[in-house]
């Protein structure tokens, strides 16, 4: 089905209807059949209806750069040249809930401070409240200054990973750094655990990178957009292989967008993870209900997402990562001379059949069409 049809149909149902669904592929789900997927059922249902063509959109426009070493490129020229798209950090798109996860800071505090009540060996439960938690985990503290003079060692509980042994150490130190400042111990223990909070929402948005893929050249507003820099940019069309060994981690790594009104809330989950080694089960919790959700308001994209752990702390280079092959340049109806005859001559070199786009006579729809040169 259509996928602007189905936007249409979701908004003209009932509102609590509407919550009930989502849209993948064009294809419309129920919510909770979507919430109850793990990680083998929803690829092999992306690798069943994966287009055997994606696109990406390219504003071919120079960048600038910053800082002291400015260097200006155009990395949509590169991308072209190189056959590679860049891997970009979900912090810097448009949408301001693209690949966010629903951290939420009320229960992040709670299950937070129930972990750090857990290591030091006491009996809680996550049906206490935060209130009772802080209580015991306060009297923890005061019971080992009155015996021992000190609380360096009120984690009794062996760590479960170097990870969490690191965090330990750095939880007591903090207390003993807001102690000698004369900050109240509530205080100290509420600051600490907001600065866990702080950091961890960080972190979620650094231990991955992703590129973004429609499934048409012809929407107007992808070429109208930011995307295609009004028309002035280019499209490109690559042509999935998925038998071929070359691009198996690609293959594997794609998938399509959730678009759906309601936020997942994954919190509890998420704080069990914090203090251990990534793992595929954790891995694919942030995919899955963070980088692979989008309010339905853009389901007319119909993206798809390739997604892989890359951490932070690399050179920008090496977030460009060779993609399948291009097999064809799509022209923006807008593309000024010297940067049309500039990508033909690229598109000649490396033997891409290349078409321009222009306005549909008849329907608001863009057109390819051949170039007069």
């Amino acid at each position: 089905m259509d996928v602007n049809i189905l936007i249409q149909k979701l908004k003209s149902m009932r509102s609590q209807i509407m919550d009930s669904y989502c849209i993948v592929n064009g294809e419309l789900i129920p919510f909770t059949e979507i919430q109850n997927m793990g990680y083998d059922e929803f690829s092999l249902r992306a690798r069943r209806c994966m287009p055997s063509k994606l696109y990406k959109y390219f504003p071919n426009r120079v960048d600038n750069g910053n800082g002291k070493a400015k260097k200006s490129i155009n990395y949509s020229m590169q991308a072209l040249k190189d056959n590679t798209v860049f891997m970009q950090s979900p912090s810097l798109y448009d949408d301001i809930f693209g690949s966010d996860i629903t951290l939420d800071f009320g229960e992040y505090q709670k299950f937070r401070l129930l972990n750090y009540c857990q290591r030091c060996g006491l009996h809680v439960s996550s049906t206490m409240s935060f209130e009772i938690l802080k209580s015991l985990f306060r009297q923890t503290i005061n019971n080992s200054i009155q015996l021992t003079k000190n609380f360096d060692f009120i984690f009794k509980q062996p760590p479960a990973s170097k990870i969490e042994k690191l965090s330990n150490e750095y939880f007591l130190l903090r207390l003993k750094i807001a102690l000698a400042k004369h900050i109240d111990l509530d205080e100290a223990i509420i600051h600490i655990i907001t600065e866990d909070f702080n950091q961890y929402s960080v972190n979620l948005k650094t231990i991955f990178r992703t590129t973004c893929f429609a499934t048409t050249p012809y929407s107007q507003l992808m070429w109208g957009g930011t995307y295609a820099d009004c028309h002035k940019g280019f499209c490109a069309e690559y042509t999935i292989l998925p038998n071929n060994p070359q691009y198996q981690h690609l293959f594997y790594n794609l998938f399509p967008m959730i678009y759906c009104k309601i936020r997942s809330n994954i919190t509890e989950r998420l704080v069990q993870f914090e203090d251990k080694e990534p793992t595929e089960e954790s891995l694919w919790d942030i995919y899955f209900h963070g980088v692979l959700r989008k309010s339905i308001d853009w389901a007319f994209q119909n993206e798809w997402r390739l997604l892989l752990p890359l951490g932070p702390n690399r050179q920008k280079q090496e977030y460009c990562i060779p993609f399948f092959p291009i097999t064809k340049i799509f022209l923006g109806n807008q593309m000024l001379p010297d940067a049309q005859k500039e990508i033909i001559e690229i598109c000649q070199e490396r033997n891409i059949p290349y078409v321009s786009m222009k306005k549909n006579p008849h329907i608001f729809e863009m057109e390819e069409c051949s170039i007069e040169q």
